[in-house]
């Protein structure tokens, strides 16, 4: 396996900070979401059913 290694400039480092907020914000929704759904009723979410509820994302966040 090969890993590339590539150098960030200094100057996307906030702006990919950002990006990575955003993603780790529905990352942790969607899988409290997944937990609690398989609690109650024992199945997975497959990526249809996930959808439904990640639509109305948006900058200002889920609503």
């Amino acid at each position: 396996m090969r890993t590339l290694r590539v150098r960030i400039k200094d100057k996307h480092a906030k702006a990919l900070d950002a990006m990575a907020c955003e993603v780790n914000f529905v990352w942790n929704f969607v899988n409290e979401l997944s937990y609690k759904h398989l609690q109650r009723t024992g199945e997975f979410f497959s990526a249809y059913d996930i959808a439904k509820y990640t639509a109305g994302a948006s900058k200002e966040g889920l609503k």
